[in-house]
């Protein structure tokens, strides 16, 4: 204990002064890694507002949005999958069938 006493009478001021050095630049620190934080939210946000923009514009309505699943090929072809995979049909008989 009586090494630690001198040790703390000899160097303490450098210690202390040392750990305040360190404690100013650590805070400093903070401060732009703050800054790119909001620039990032700033960012975000304008493109959040663009794509809700985008979206307002290309809403669709009830009767199109039922239109164009009928009339998309792709959803055929998955119905006609669909029904083949639950009656144990081949797919090309389901498509001569509905042809």
């Amino acid at each position: 204990m009586n090494k630690f006493n001198q040790f703390l009478m000899d160097h303490g001021t450098k210690a202390i002064l040392i750990l305040l050095v360190l404690t100013y630049f650590k805070s400093c620190g903070i401060s732009s890694d703050l800054e790119k934080v909001k620039k990032d939210y700033r960012e975000m946000k304008a493109e959040v507002d663009t794509l809700t923009s985008t979206i307002d514009e290309q809403t669709v309505n009830k009767e199109e949005m039922i239109e164009l699943i009928k009339e998309t090929p792709a959803w055929k072809t998955l119905r006609i999958e669909e029904i083949s995979d639950k009656e144990r049909i081949s797919i090309n008989a389901l498509e001569e069938k509905e042809d």
